[in-house]
């Protein structure tokens, strides 16, 4: 915000929990993905040991630890996956393995067409949570944005990169549903508006119906602001919470 930001005196307190429950939940995220990550790569130097290509078989273990994933009291996952970098497998220049909860509290394959040649395909390595990871070398959080063809809900997806001693294999994700955040702050009995945004301050979630996922809030010496897990983030790119001065 512009000039000397300052958090509001009322609900400071509250503000300040949800910050550390909203930083919670990304680093359990990122935890579950680094397990993730650890063992696609011994996967694939393996495979790479042998003195061959890996292939998609060789990567059908991973949807065990996935479901797992999913299945862990407490996690806050709405979905999960791995995505091969484009020509890394020897039997398919595409390859994602996604997983998420269905409507009545199971577990789905996320499916979706990986030929070029259909008029479906779905080109993962040209959605900006593969793309930046891919390109930055290190974990991204990317959102909000509304999963076409996924949800269709407005969704937050954390990424991390594969690296093996043959480069660049892919990513590991996570995706989490904005409507988690919205819970969160409606139930946390802030007297004040709380906005979580990212960090170009686009709305992620409120606890006001006037401020909408995707909205960019505007600069305002009478809002205060609270970095989210800073440490997670690259430098100058972590979420915030915004509280707005009570009229």
């Amino acid at each position: 915000m512009s000039g000397e930001a300052r958090m509001v005196d009322t609900g400071n307190d509250d503000v300040t929990r949800l910050s550390g429950e909203i930083a919670g939940h990304l680093r359990l995220t990122l935890d579950e993905l680094g397990a993730v990550r650890e063992n696609v790569r011994r996967l694939l130097d393996g495979v790479h040991a042998e003195g061959r290509r890996p292939s998609r078989v060789d990567l059908g273990g991973i949807r065990g630890e996935l479901q797992a994933c999913l299945g862990r009291p407490g996690h806050p996952m709405d979905g999960v996956g791995v995505a091969a970098a484009v020509g890394y497998l020897a039997d398919g220049d595409y390859w994602l393995e996604w997983w998420r909860h269905d409507r009545r509290g199971g577990l789905e394959f996320v499916a979706h067409s990986l030929s070029p040649r259909s008029d479906l395909f779905y080109d993962y390595s040209a959605r900006n949570w593969f793309s930046a990871a891919a390109a930055s070398g290190r974990t991204e959080i990317v959102g909000p944005y509304v999963d076409v063809g996924g949800t269709n809900a407005y969704t937050v997806t954390v990424s991390v990169p594969i690296d093996t001693d043959r480069g660049f294999a892919g990513i590991a994700g996570a995706d989490i549903a904005v409507a988690r955040y919205e819970r969160l702050l409606l139930s946390a009995g802030c007297a004040a508006p709380v906005v979580l945004t990212n960090a170009d301050l686009r709305v992620i979630a409120s606890n006001r119906a006037e401020y909408l996922p995707g909205d960019l809030v505007r600069a305002d010496g009478a809002w205060g602001s609270l970095d989210v897990a800073a440490d997670v983030f690259p430098a100058g790119a972590a979420w915030k919470l915004f509280s707005p001065a009570l009229p």
